[in-house]
């Protein structure tokens, strides 16, 4: 009984603590199939060698863009730095890539793309 008291407690003061840390970085709610998330565009979808980003907010700037393997491993990182630009994607291999984005506004988006 007295274990289970302690852990409520330390629960407790966890989550107590982890309330006052304010996070900038908006974690997905779900990936889709769609390559245009309502803030970001990636395009053609299938792609064969290279993928157009664009952020859909003037304002903002795609600061870097990292693609990962359907088993989760991270096979190319760019920098960008610019509401929108052209990744070559010639050397990835043929499948399914997941795609992160991290924005100006230090926010990030999941997205999925199929390479040709």
């Amino acid at each position: 009984m007295k274990k289970l008291l302690l852990l409520f407690i330390f629960l407790g003061a966890f989550v107590g603590f982890s309330n006052n840390i304010k996070a900038q970085i908006k974690e997905p709610s779900g990936f889709s199939q769609k390559s245009d998330d309502g803030v970001l565009v990636a395009y053609p979808n299938p792609a064969k060698d290279f993928l157009i980003i664009k952020a859909k907010d003037s304002g903002l700037k795609i600061k870097s863009v990292t693609f990962y393997s359907i088993l989760g491993t991270q096979v190319a990182n760019y920098s960008v730095n610019m509401n929108s630009g052209e990744i070559n994607i010639e050397r990835l291999k043929p499948g399914k890539y997941l795609i992160r984005y991290i924005l100006s506004d230090n926010t990030m988006k999941v997205t999925q793309i199929v390479k040709q």
